[in-house]
């Protein structure tokens, strides 16, 4: 539900790259919203609604495969927070930072994931969707579109809090019109937050 790209490629006009990237970013918000309401049309009907979602944050790492070949790593952190639609189904907006000696990259991504519940306090999950990379270095800065997909879980430790792990994540981003191969691995912890209703008491 994450990440990015190194990018080294500028747009040339200051006020174009302004306008690109808020018209990117606000293109991939109304998608995000119609992607909510589509699922929420098309997902079964369950009997109760545990949980509203989840906030989560924390530690992330990136490899990026260059232009040689070599690939680079990179260090940062993410803020996730999640939305349910029903018990199996809900929908992220994923928000990280990714630093380098020389590289500040700001990364948006949004889409759907699919938990695998069940009684134990482990919750599998998958996700995917687009996103929006953003990437400034010597005073540069560059935009491009990119899509991620991956694998994660969540183990309850209490009510409330959630560690969660994303050990395999892959990113892919548009940047100059060629496609960067990302490798995205991640660890934190997320806050819950139950919906009660009263049929529960």
């Amino acid at each position: 539900m994450l990440c990015g790209g190194r990018v080294r490629t500028c747009v040339s006009a200051p006020r174009t790259t302004l306008f690109y990237g808020e018209f990117v970013t606000f293109k991939l918000v109304v998608s995000f919203i119609a992607l909510a309401v589509f699922c929420s049309a098309v997902a079964p009907a369950q009997e109760r609604q545990i949980e509203w979602g989840s906030v989560g944050g924390g530690y992330l790492s990136q490899l990026t495969e260059g232009t040689t070949g070599d690939w680079t790593s990179t260090h940062g952190w993410y803020v996730l927070p999640t939305f349910n639609i029903n018990r199996q189904v809900g929908v992220f907006a994923d928000f990280a930072n990714l630093y380098s000696k020389d590289e500040n990259v700001h990364v948006e991504f949004y889409g759907v994931f699919h938990g695998f519940g069940n009684k134990t306090r482990l919750t599998p999950f998958i996700f995917t969707g687009p996103g929006y990379i953003r990437a400034s270095s010597a005073g540069t800065i560059s935009h491009s579109l990119g899509w991620c997909g991956g694998g994660g879980l969540m183990i309850r430790l209490t009510q409330r809090l959630s560690f969660e792990a994303i050990p395999v994540e892959y990113v892919i981003n548009t940047a100059n019109g060629n496609v960067g191969n990302n490798i995205d691995t991640r660890a934190g912890f997320a806050i819950t937050f139950p919906k009660r209703r009263s049929s529960d008491k």
